[in-house]
């Protein structure tokens, strides 16, 4: 594993339910070996006007499609509240490549899921 669990704590700090999301983050990221955590300036302001530093999972998942494998670029923000709330999840695009959009997918990229909107955390 690239990043430890306790490098992954001391990322997630100030995260109500650190202990969860640490196993979480470590279950996915030996699952899906390309995603990374990234500690960053979540770009969506607050109520107040401020940015939050949140992290996200970040790096391309393979995903099939009509009998091909393709690695599809994501970025995962965990909010803080997480896992009481769900990831916001986008595909996001590359100079090489545009966003197919459709009913899971917006042509920003914003990925919409019945899985995060009808989002149960688990007890």
């Amino acid at each position: 594993l690239a990043m430890t669990e306790s490098q992954l704590k001391k990322m997630l700090s100030k995260y109500k339910y650190q202990d969860l999301t640490v196993w979480e983050n470590v279950s996915v990221i030996t699952l899906y070996k390309d995603l990374k955590p990234v500690l960053d300036s979540y770009a969506k302001p607050t109520s107040d006007g401020n940015s939050r530093e949140l992290m996200s999972l970040t790096g391309t998942i393979p995903v099939p499609y009509r009998g091909n494998i393709y690695n599809i670029p994501i970025c995962l923000w965990l909010l803080d509240t997480y896992s009481y709330n769900p990831p916001i999840c986008f595909v996001k695009s590359t100079s090489s490549m545009t966003i197919k959009t459709g009913k899971h997918v917006d042509s920003n990229g914003n990925i919409y899921l019945p899985y995060l909107h009808e989002w149960k955390h688990i007890k």
